[in-house]
C-alpha cells in the first residue's frame, strides 16, 4: 500500500500536522494518530503538497471507510473554521460523536466488506460507496452496529455465512429458520416471540459462530408516546405567513410576532409542507427547556419522525440522534445550538426560535453562532431558513428593514387572548414611603394574594440566584471576594455556603470579618432563594416552585418542574431569566418582574436591548389562555427607554430609538466585532500578548483596535484576563483583518468573532 504525506487536523491547538497515510484516502475521513506521547483521532484534509523534510510518522488507523458526514454539512464546516478561526477538527465533536465509529465488517451487496476493499487499498472505490450510501441508494445495514451489548438501543441478531450443521435442536431450527424467513436479521425481542425460544438458546448459537448479535443504537429514552395531535387552523395573519415563504429557494425570512400570536403553528405548518415534499426539517430553540413541550406537539402531528438533540442527553443518546440521522430515520430534528452541525440530509427548512437568544453564541471554544451559521447552512442547502422572535436581534431586524431578510409579522394574538396590562411601580417612591428598600412592593402583594385567591398563578422573576448577592463588613467596608476571581462571593442559605457562580469555589460563611476582626458582616442583594423564602413567610398555603441553575441541574428536573407548572400544580414560580422564554402556562396571570433594570448596569452595548427582550417575553407569560394577565414590573429607572418600551410591548418603538445610538458609536449591526482574550498566570505576559496583535493589526486600514483592557472579570481561576476589541465597516474586510493577525497557537490568546458577551 502506498503511503504519502497527508495534511490532518487535530482538535488541539496545533495547526495542521503532515503524517504517512495511504494514497487516495477521502478528504473528511477520521484517523487516528500519534501526537507525542498520546493518540488523538485526527481529520484528514488532503495530499500535503509541500511536505516537511523531517521524517513523517504513519497513522495509526484509518477509522471511517469513507467520510461520515454529508458533503454539504462539511461544506458549512469548512466555512466556520475558516470564519470563527478555528479548525474542521474543533468542529467534528459538534457532528459526530467520536465514539460512534463504523464497522469496517459491513457487507456490501456483492458479499464483499468494506474492510476487502480496505485491505486492497481501493481507496477510490471506498470514496464511491461513501457518495452512495449518502445518497441513499446503497444500504449498509450493520455500517453503525456496535458489538458491546450494553447501554440503550435494541439488539439485533443476525444469521452468519457458516453453513447450517447437520445437526440441531428443534428449537435451534426454529430459531435459524425464523432468521431465514425475515432475510437474515430480526430484533431481538422478535425473533424470541416467532421462535417462541429463551435467550438460552440464542446464546448457544452464537458460541457456535451461527448467529452474531449486535447492537442497534436507537433513542430509547427519547421515545415518547404521541398525543392528540391538537391541530389548529391558522388565522389569516398565519396563513399569508405561510404562502409568503416560498420553500423552493434559499432566503431568509424574519418572523416578527407579538408574544402568543401562534409562531409554532407557523412552523408546524411549513415543516408539514416540507416533510409532504420529501425533505427533512432542522428546528433550533434555544433552551433545553423549551423542548418537551414542542416535542409532545411535534410527535402528536408526524409521530416517530421526530429526533431530538441537546446537552442533557447522555452519550449514548447522542450516538443514537447521529445514527438516525445519518439513516434518514428522523424528518424533523429539534436541537439546541449545536444542533446546527446535525448530519441531518436533504434538508428543506431551517427553523430558528427565539432567534434573539445569547445563547446561540457559544462561549466556549469553538465559539459558534449557531443563527448565524443556520443561514449559512440554509443557503448551502438551497433551503429557505426562518428567524422568529416576539424581541428580534437588532442585527436581524436591520437586515430585514434593509431588505436582505423577508420580514413577515403577527400582530394577534388567538381570538379572546389579549395582551396584559402593565403596571409600573417606581421603586424610588416605595422606598420614600416605607423608608427602606422593598423587596415586595404592596402592590405586588395585593396581586399576588389575589391571583391565589381566583385559584391562579403567579410568576415572579429575578435574575440573581442565591439568597444575598455578596456579604460586606459594615466595619471595615470589605466585602467578602472568590479567592480565585476577581468577583464576590455569593451566599447560599439552604447550604449555608458562599459560592462563587464563575468557578465554582466554595467557603462556610466565617462567624466575623477576615479582614478586621469585626462581627459585623451582612448580606447585600438579594437572589432567588431569598425570594421564595419571603414568598413562603408571606404566604404559607402556596406551593412555591423554584426554577434557577442550583434547582435544576439534575437531569430532568427542568423539564418535570415546567410540566408541574403547566398542569397547575404550581401556585407561585420563581425563577431566573429560563422563565422567560417561550413557556405557556394556562393558569398563569400575574407575572412580577423585580429589578427590572438590574441588566441596565452590565457594561455592554447590548444592555439595553437584552433588558427590553427580557421584559418583554417574560411579560408574554401572562394571560396566554382565556384568563386576562397583567404584569407589574419594580424598577428604579422607570424612564429608561428599554423600560418604556418594553411596557408599551413595542418592539418597533425601542428599535427606532436605540439604532441611532449604535450607529453613532460604530456598533453591530453598522459594524462588525471580533474580540481576542488573553490569559495568563501573570498579568504583565497576558497583556503583551494582546498588544503584539494590535501592532501587527495597526497595518491594516480602516480598523478601530480598543485596548487591550482589564476583562470585565480581570481575574477567573487563578489566571489574569485582557481584552482587545476590533471594529470594522464589514464582515468582509474584518475578516481580512483576522487573518493577518490570527491568535497564536498554544497560548493563552483565543479569537471570539461576532462576541455576544463583554462581561466574562
Amino acid at each position: 500500500m502506498t503511503l504519502v504525506p497527508t495534511r490532518i487536523a487535530l482538535n488541539r491547538p496545533l495547526p495542521p500536522l503532515t503524517y504517512l497515510a495511504p494514497a487516495g484516502l477521502a478528504p473528511g475521513v477520521r484517523v487516528k494518530v500519534k501526537v507525542r506521547a498520546s493518540s488523538a483521532v485526527g481529520l484528514v484534509l488532503g495530499p500535503d503538497a509541500a511536505p516537511p523534510a523531517a521524517k513523517l510518522k504513519p497513522i495509526e488507523e484509518v477509522l471511517d471507510p469513507f467520510p461520515m458526514l454529508p458533503s454539504k454539512l462539511r461544506e458549512l464546516m469548512a466555512f466556520a473554521a475558516r470564519y470563527y478561526g478555528v479548525t474542521e477538527a474543533s468542529l467534528l465533536p459538534l457532528a459526530l460523536p467520536q465514539a460512534l465509529k463504523p464497522r469496517w465488517d459491513a457487507e456490501l451487496p456483492d458479499g464483499r466488506r468494506l474492510s476487502d476493499l480496505r485491505d486492497a487499498g481501493a481507496w477510490d472505490e471506498l470514496a464511491g460507496v461513501g457518495e452512495a450510501w449518502h445518497a441513499g441508494s446503497l444500504s449498509l445495514s450493520t455500517l453503525l452496529h456496535r458489538e458491546d451489548l450494553r447501554g440503550a438501543g435494541l439488539t439485533e441478531v443476525r444469521r452468519t455465512a457458516q453453513p447450517h450443521p447437520s445437526r440441531v435442536t428443534e428449537q435451534q431450527a426454529r430459531v435459524l429458520l425464523a432468521l431465514e424467513e425475515a432475510d437474515g436479521a430480526l430484533m431481538e425481542a422478535d425473533l424470541l416471540r416467532a421462535a417462541k425460544v429463551s435467550g438460552a438458546v440464542l446464546g448457544t448459537l452464537e458460541r457456535h459462530g451461527l448467529i452474531e448479535r449486535l447492537k442497534r443504537v436507537d433513542p430509547l429514552s427519547q421515545r415518547r408516546e404521541a398525543g392528540v395531535d391538537r391541530t389548529v387552523t391558522l388565522n389569516a395573519e398565519q396563513r399569508a405567513v405561510v404562502d409568503a415563504i416560498p420553500l423552493d429557494a434559499f432566503h431568509p425570512h424574519l418572523l416578527y410576532g407579538v408574544t402568543g400570536s401562534g409562531k409554532t403553528e407557523v412552523y408546524l405548518d411549513l415543516a408539514g409542507r416540507v416533510l409532504a415534499r420529501g425533505k427533512r426539517v432542522l428546528w433550533l430553540v434555544p433552551e433545553i427547556g423549551l423542548t418537551p413541550r414542542l416535542l409532545s406537539r411535534l410527535e402528536a402531528r408526524f409521530p416517530g419522525r421526530v429526533a431530538v438533540g441537546h446537552a442533557g442527553l447522555n452519550a449514548t443518546e447522542k450516538q443514537a440522534d447521529v445514527v438516525r440521522l445519518l439513516q434518514d430515520g428522523a424528518e424533523i430534528f429539534v436541537g439546541v445550538r449545536n444542533a446546527v452541525l446535525a448530519p441531518i440530509r436533504n434538508l428543506g427548512l431551517v427553523i430558528v426560535d427565539e432567534e434573539h437568544e445569547g445563547s446561540y453564541k457559544s462561549e466556549e471554544h469553538p465559539r459558534i453562532q449557531a443563527r448565524d451559521l443556520a443561514i449559512k447552512r440554509a443557503q448551502i442547502e438551497g433551503c429557505p431558513v426562518v428567524l422568529g422572535s416576539a424581541t428580534p436581534s437588532l442585527e436581524s431586524w436591520h437586515a430585514a428593514q434593509s431588505g436582505r431578510y423577508a420580514l413577515h409579522r403577527l400582530t394577534e394574538r388567538p381570538a379572546g387572548v389579549t395582551m396584559p396590562a402593565v403596571e409600573v411601580v417606581d421603586l424610588r417612591e416605595a422606598y420614600k414611603a416605607a423608608r427602606k428598600k422593598v423587596l415586595f412592593s404592596p402592590r405586588l402583594v395585593e396581586g399576588i394574594q389575589a391571583a391565589l385567591s381566583k385559584g391562579e398563578q403567579a410568576m415572579l422573576l429575578l435574575n440573581r440566584r442565591g439568597y444575598e448577592s455578596f456579604w460586606m463588613c459594615r466595619a471595615c467596608g470589605q466585602s467578602l471576594d472568590c479567592p480565585h476571581c476577581s468577583v464576590s462571593l455569593t451566599f447560599h442559605r439552604a447550604a449555608h455556603r458562599l459560592k462563587c457562580h464563575l468557578c465554582g469555589h466554595e467557603a462556610a460563611p466565617p462567624e466575623a470579618c477576615p479582614f478586621c476582626g469585626e462581627a459585623h458582616l451582612r448580606g447585600v442583594g438579594e437572589g432567588t432563594e431569598r425570594v421564595e423564602e419571603e414568598l413562603a413567610r408571606l404566604f404559607p398555603s402556596a406551593r412555591i416552585l423554584r426554577l434557577d441553575r442550583d434547582t435544576t441541574s439534575r437531569r430532568g428536573a427542568l423539564e418535570a418542574a415546567l410540566l408541574a407548572a403547566e398542569h397547575g400544580e404550581v401556585d407561585l414560580l420563581v425563577g431566573t431569566q429560563m422563565l422567560a422564554k417561550g413557556h405557556t402556562f394556562p393558569k398563569l396571570t400575574l407575572v412580577g418582574i423585580l429589578g427590572a433594570d438590574q441588566g441596565l448596569k452590565i457594561p455592554d452595548f447590548r444592555a439595553a436591548e437584552r433588558t427590553f427582550q427580557l421584559l418583554t417575553q417574560v411579560a408574554g407569560r401572562a394571560g396566554r389562555a382565556e384568563r386576562p394577565g397583567r404584569v407589574i414590573l419594580q424598577t428604579y429607572a422607570p424612564d429608561h427607554p428599554a423600560i418604556r418600551h418594553a411596557v408599551a410591548q413595542d418592539f418597533e418603538g425601542f428599535a427606532t430609538e436605540e439604532l441611532p445610538y449604535r450607529e453613532a458609536l460604530a456598533y453591530p449591526p453598522f459594524a462588525a466585532l471580533a474580540l481576542y482574550r488573553s490569559e495568563s498566570e501573570k498579568s504583565e505576559e497576558a497583556k503583551a500578548a494582546l498588544a503584539a496583535i494590535k501592532t501587527r493589526l495597526g497595518r491594516v486600514a480602516g480598523l478601530r483596535v480598543l485596548g487591550p483592557l482589564d476583562a470585565p472579570v480581570a481575574r477567573l481561576k487563578d489566571r489574569w484576563r485582557f481584552q482587545l476589541l476590533v471594529k470594522s465597516p464589514t464582515r468582509e474586510a474584518l475578516g481580512e483583518a483576522l487573518r493577518v493577525a490570527p491568535p497564536p497557537l498554544g497560548t493563552g490568546v483565543s479569537l471570539d468573532r461576532d462576541p455576544q458577551s463583554f462581561t466574562v
